[in-house]
């Protein structure tokens, strides 16, 4: 298993207090039998940036104590990148970076908004090389209310990343209910615990890839063939066919 949304690295945002905060959420993943986490700290243009060099001390500083207690978890480079117009010219300049240092950028919507620009910064990270993830697209108001603005990013090849909470309801019913009919559908490419903390936001994982084997195995099954694909920056394969109540749409990664 693979989370690819944490925020495991203490002293940068809201996420781990302290380092030993940090190494008990690393603890609760390697028990759940999570081979890698992503430690994907937020980044918000012009307000909350950190620099490349700043987070690799600070990773390397927590790959140490994790090696030094023993864990066997791999923990991975990347960032949840805030939406903004400018994230292309980010991007060109190495100011943002992905997953493990891959082409594929975690970026995430302001909860309340779909931006009009959305679309269109996608499409230009895309001709960069970039690959874009949405994360949590289920916590969305805007998406909630309107599925198609999920299945047209996914028609231009943006991956979707849900969260383990959100599957068990932990963000209310109406996002438990759209992250299941997402899973369903076959709009769901990787799972995320985005843990924050030891208490109400723990970095489990494993009960989230039971529910969506539970609910789709034809997902479930693509998840576990492409996730090391995105950590190894290659492309992944097509996409499943979403489930529509109309004709459905067969869906190709023009990437690949």
């Amino acid at each position: 298993m693979i989370d690819f949304h944490s925020h495991i690295i203490h002293g940068i945002d809201d996420g781990a207090k302290s380092l030993d905060m940090s190494l008990e959420m690393v603890k609760i993943s390697e028990n759940e039998g999570v081979e890698y986490i992503c430690a994907t700290p937020h980044f918000i243009t012009e307000e909350f940036e950190i620099t490349r060099e700043k987070y690799l001390e600070k990773l390397d500083r927590l790959v140490l104590a994790s090696k030094e207690e023993n864990f066997k978890i791999k923990i991975l480079e990347g960032l949840e990148i805030y939406m903004h117009p400018n994230l292309p010219k980010l991007y060109s300049e190495k100011k943002i970076w992905g997953i493990n240092g891959s082409k594929y950028l975690l970026i995430e919507l302001p909860m309340g908004q779909f931006p009009m620009y959305t679309e269109d910064v996608f499409y230009e990270l895309m001709l960069l090389g970039a690959r874009p993830i949405l994360a949590h697209p289920e916590r969305n108001f805007k998406i909630m209310k309107n599925h198609d603005l999920v299945i047209n990013l996914i028609k231009q090849g943006v991956l979707m990343q849900i969260n383990t909470g959100s599957l068990l309801g932990d963000y209310g019913k109406e996002v438990k209910k759209t992250s299941e009919e997402f899973v369903k559908k076959n709009m769901v490419h990787i799972l995320g615990s985005d843990g924050h903390n030891i208490t109400s936001r723990k970095t489990r994982l494993k009960i989230a890839y039971e529910i969506v084997k539970e609910k789709n195995l034809a997902t479930y099954n693509w998840i576990l063939e492409n996730q090391t694909n995105i950590i190894n920056n290659v492309s992944t394969m097509e996409f499943l066919e979403l489930k529509q109540k109309k004709k459905g749409i067969s869906l190709f990664n023009i990437f690949k």
